[in-house]
């Protein structure tokens, strides 16, 4: 639990949680390596709203319920204590049913605290989650710095939130909200407000520390399965401030690896490439080791030794088929050619390469899974990952299924089974859900999970 000696507290934001033990086995279920952490990483939306919130006077705290093994009593005897004006709650889809019984019994407990929901989920279906779940008072879409600074203005001087855009309330009807454009203007993220050893990081980095940075926000593509609440401009920062928050996280957190978080990390190439040429400039190269996640259809092989010269070790690529036929259905840019060819000239570069197919997309059978097999066969990389195709709220592939689109049909709405791995959610006239799961049992038995060598980040 964090320091209580201070009793004033704007808001107390909470990751939740209604069963931490169950939840740390489903994060350490995820390691690719035993010992080794993967995608437990801190917080970094909570981090960029805790220092904006200081920024302007305000006191936000934060509580990571399943990581720091937090109970639902234990939580509400914190909230007794600092007696927050606001609790924030933030949820994927999976996560929403959880976040709404912390909410209900919050406010049975401390009726005059509001409580506030943000994420993926809330932005995209606001106002059905006001009325599934009474408990959450408002909801936050988008993008919370700016917006949170509005509510606590608005609170002080005993005005409605619903006047506020990005705020959605109990009969609002406009769910409209704005972007940040200035990304810069944002303070860097409150890290001295968590515990950093609890988090082992998002990627095998094997340093002291890892911590997540974020260059730009929004994507531009529009591949079907995807929800994209930051909207479908990419707004990224100036090369400047990345760096001078780099420099930060090395000299005040002793930080030894960044993992680029961005949706989209290389997108424009001349940023990009600006970006890299500055980590060697500065030295940053030989202080931190990196890792991000980025498309296979825009990049070459010098951008990729490039990337390697500046300090990254590891690259992650949403394959998501071995058909080219699916991939058009799911409305990528690029074909099983440019898959192939973007992992082998990763692999020249001397980075370790992972990536994901999905399992189930529109048209998928039980012959294009197995070419998606096939192709993980084939690319022999650290670890390829086979999530089955979720229907997540607000994203075409839902619409295409409620609209049954390619025989697909969804199944439940039990947002609590909306995990990508299991149980699965939707299934099709020419797949069902019985030989989805056989699918995605066949191929992880086939690509086996590999070790890395001891010195991979100095190859």
């Amino acid at each position: 639990m964090h320091d209580v000696s201070s009793n004033k507290l704007d808001l107390l934001l909470v990751n939740p949680s209604l069963n931490y033990e169950q939840d740390l086995e489903k994060i350490l279920s995820r390691r690719i390596e035993a010992g080794t952490g993967n995608q437990e990483s801190p917080h970094l939306g909570y981090a960029y709203i805790i220092a904006n919130l200081r920024q302007h006077g305000l006191v936000a705290d934060y509580v990571d319920m399943p990581v720091e093994q937090v109970s639902l009593h234990a939580l509400l005897n914190e909230i007794g204590i600092r007696k927050p004006l606001v609790v924030g709650l933030s949820a994927y889809t999976i996560q929403i049913k959880t976040a709404a019984a912390i909410a209900a019994a919050i406010k049975q407990r401390y009726p005059e605290i509001l409580v506030c929901c943000g994420g993926p989920h809330v932005t995209v279906m606001p106002k059905e989650t006001l009325e599934e779940f009474p408990a959450i008072d408002f909801i936050i879409c988008g993008e919370a710095e700016l917006v949170l600074l509005q509510v606590f203005e608005k609170l002080r001087s005993g005005s409605s939130l619903a006047e506020l855009k990005g705020v959605v309330t109990p009969g609002k009807e406009d769910i409209s909200y704005d972007n940040i454009q200035d990304l810069d203007a944002l303070p860097f993220p409150a890290w001295d407000s968590f515990d950093l050893d609890r988090y082992p990081g998002l990627y095998p980095h094997r340093t002291r520390l890892e911590l997540p940075v974020s260059t730009s926000r929004g994507c531009p593509f529009s591949c079907i399965f995807c929800v994209r609440p930051l909207g479908k401009k990419r707004r990224h920062r100036s090369v400047e401030s990345v760096i001078s928050e780099i420099k930060r996280n090395i000299d005040e957190f002793g930080c030894e690896s960044i993992s680029f978080v961005d949706e989209t990390f290389i997108f424009d190439l001349e940023w990009s490439r600006k970006l890299f040429q500055a980590m060697i400039d500065e030295g940053i190269n030989k202080k931190i080791n990196w890792s991000c996640s980025t498309r296979v259809d825009n990049m070459t092989a010098d951008m990729f030794k490039l990337m390697k010269e500046a300090g990254c070790y590891y690259v992650f690529f949403g394959f998501e088929s071995g058909d080219d036929t699916m991939l058009k259905n799911m409305k990528k840019s690029f074909r099983v050619a440019d898959i192939k060819r973007a992992v082998a000239m990763a692999k020249e570069a001397r980075l370790i390469v992972v990536g994901s197919f999905i399992i189930g997309l529109p048209g998928e059978t039980e012959a294009t899974v197995k070419k998606s097999i096939e192709l993980a066969k084939e690319m022999n990389i650290y670890s390829t990952t086979f999530p089955i195709a979720v229907p997540f709220p607000g994203t075409i592939l839902r619409k295409q299924a409620e609209n049954n689109e390619h025989g697909m049909k969804i199944l439940t709405n039990n947002w609590d089974d909306y995990g990508k791995q299991y149980p699965g959610v939707m299934d099709s006239e020419a797949l069902s859900m019985e030989q989805r799961r056989a699918l995605q049992k066949l191929a992880y038995d086939m690509i086996p999970k590999k070790k890395l060598p001891d010195n991979y980040t100095d190859m």
